[in-house]
C-alpha cells in the first residue's frame, strides 16, 4: 500500500467513525456495521470488501455474529484478532444482560420471561433448555442450563435439574428451551419431556410453573393454550 493510498484508506475509516460517533448504528447497512467493527481488528487494510464477503458467505448479519473463529477466519481478509473479535460480540452481551438482572427480577408475565430468556439462546444453533428456578415470591433466583442438545431437540437432564432445586431451594420451576426452526409449538417429545419433568419435580414437591419454547418468529406457554394444560393441574402456576 502507497503512502497516498494509506492516506485515503485513513481518511475513509475516520469518516465512517465519526458517522457512527454522530448517529449509532441508525441508517448504517449490516455490512457497515461490520466494516467499521474490523477496524479494529484489522488494521492499515479496506474492510468494506471484507465485509461484503463475510455477509455473502454467512447469510445475514446474524449469521456472522454466530459463526465460530475458524469459520470466520476461512474468509478471505480475516486475521485471527478480527475473527475473535466478531467470535466475541455475542458472548459480551450475554454477560452484559446477565450483569443488568444480578438481583433477583420479578418475571410475572411470560413474555418478560421470554424477553429475560431470550439472550441465553442468541450463540446457539441448536436446543437448548434451561430451568428457572423460583422463590416462594414468584421472583428469580437462577436460571440454570439443563441441556444442550441437537437442531431438533434436547433431552432435558433430570439429575441436573434435582441439583438445580436443590440448590436454590426453589419452590417453583419453569423450564424454558429453544426451537431454531421458528416453530415454538411443542413437539410429541416436548409434551413426554414436560410430564416426565411434572413427575419427577411432584416428588421434590415443586411445582412446574410453565414450559416456554422460544423461536425467532414468537413463544409458546404451554399453560397457556387449552390442550396442553392438563400437563400442569395442581399447580401454582407463574401467571
Amino acid at each position: 500500500m502507497t503512502e497516498q493510498d494509506n492516506n485515503v484508506h485513513k481518511g475513509h475509516r475516520q469518516k465512517v467513525k465519526d458517522r457512527y460517533m454522530k448517529t449509532g448504528f441508525d441508517g448504517m447497512a449490516d455490512h457497515n456495521i461490520l466494516e467499521l467493527l474490523l477496524f479494529f481488528g484489522i488494521p492499515y487494510k479496506d474492510t468494506n470488501p471484507i465485509a461484503h464477503e463475510l455477509m455473502n458467505t454467512f447469510g445475514s448479519f446474524s449469521g456472522v455474529l454466530h459463526a465460530g473463529v475458524a469459520e470466520l477466519k476461512s474468509v478471505k481478509g480475516m486475521t485471527e484478532n478480527a475473527a475473535c473479535l466478531l467470535n466475541m460480540l455475542l458472548p459480551v452481551y450475554k454477560r452484559y444482560c446477565s450483569d443488568l438482572t444480578k438481583e433477583r427480577p420479578m418475571l410475572m408475565t411470560a413474555e418478560e420471561v421470554v424477553e429475560y430468556m431470550r439472550p441465553k439462546f442468541l450463540d446457539t444453533n441448536n436446543e437448548r433448555a434451561y430451568a428457572l428456578c423460583f422463590d416462594s415470591g414468584h421472583c428469580l433466583i437462577s436460571a440454570r442450563k439443563l441441556s444442550d442438545g441437537d437442531v431438533n431437540s434436547t433431552v432435558l437432564d433430570m439429575r441436573a435439574l434435582a441439583c438445580a432445586v436443590l440448590e436454590t431451594k426453589a419452590a417453583g420451576v419453569l423450564l424454558v428451551h429453544n426451537h431454531p426452526n421458528e416453530i415454538p409449538l411443542p413437539s410429541a417429545g416436548d409434551i413426554e419431556q414436560t410430564k416426565i419433568a411434572y413427575s419427577f419435580l411432584q416428588t421434590m414437591k415443586v411445582s412446574l410453573m410453565d414450559h416456554i419454547i422460544i423461536a425467532k418468529s414468537g413463544y409458546c406457554s404451554m399453560i397457556s393454550v387449552p390442550k396442553f394444560t392438563h400437563l400442569f393441574y395442581g399447580l401454582d402456576p407463574l401467571f
